[in-house]
């Protein structure tokens, strides 16, 4: 099943400023087989085909008692339709004890040059930055996933993410309308980065995510779950 770490990837989100740009902002409670484990919180704008995001993760209940941490992201870049080319992210994790910083800067082939602070030699198995041109962070990939969607761009999401060491894919593809909105599903997948162990185990789970309809018709998400080893997951909208 997918590790913590991953999907806490996943959920980091955001975006965020520039003058005249539509602004959206939501929070969402995360929980793991019925279990609360903590909340996500993001603000967004974009305007001009340019988007800056601000995200942040909180743990709580059961899963503060495991990873006793708060993470805090931004990033920026372009985006067109559901085409997202991110130019720099950053991404801050604070624990009681220690603090990191990656940095993300992307140049114009879209290729990350990744610096984490404190210095850390890679893994063995950690997918190299120099061969993930075309991919976005975390916090791009999140905001991305949870952001409003007319319907037309609704359910027609393939993004591929780089953490800095590894390669991972989300796809959310397959449609379909309910009495009050649509329900997405698609699938995640471990691409590259990840121990011989992890790849055994199993490469990729079944994603499910709902869209409420707005009185001006566009789609929200309420909801995003996915199995895992401690029990169904679920991102609901607070």
């Amino acid at each position: 099943m997918a590790t913590r770490r991953t999907l806490l990837a996943v959920v980091l989100i955001c975006a965020g400023a520039q003058a005249q740009a539509a602004e959206e902002s939501a929070s969402y409670n995360v929980a793991f087989g019925g279990i609360r484990a903590g909340v996500i919180a993001f603000r967004a704008e974009e305007a001009g085909g340019r988007y800056t995001a601000h995200g942040s993760a909180r743990a709580s209940g059961l899963l503060g008692a495991i990873f006793d941490a708060e993470v805090d992201t931004v990033a920026q870049g372009a985006v067109s339709a559901n085409t997202y080319r991110p130019s720099v992210a950053r991404e801050v994790t604070a624990g009681s004890d220690n603090r990191t910083q990656r940095e993300y800067r992307y140049n114009g082939a879209g290729v990350p040059t990744v610096t984490r602070t404190p210095a850390k030699a890679p893994s063995s198995h950690a997918a190299p930055a120099s061969q993930q041109a075309g991919t976005v962070d975390s916090t791009t990939a999140a905001w991305a996933i949870l952001r409003d969607r007319p319907e037309a761009l609704a359910c027609q999401l393939d993004i591929t993410i780089y953490d800095g060491r590894r390669r991972q894919r989300i796809e959310l593809n397959q449609a379909e309308a309910t009495a009050d909105g649509m329900t997405c599903t698609g699938r995640y997948t471990r691409v590259a980065g990840f121990s011989p162990k992890e790849m055994a185990e199993k490469t990729a789970w079944p994603l499910t995510m709902k869209y409420v309809r707005q009185p001006t018709g566009i789609l929200r998400v309420e909801q995003l779950s996915f199995p895992t080893s401690f029990g169904r997951a679920r991102i609901t909208r607070r």
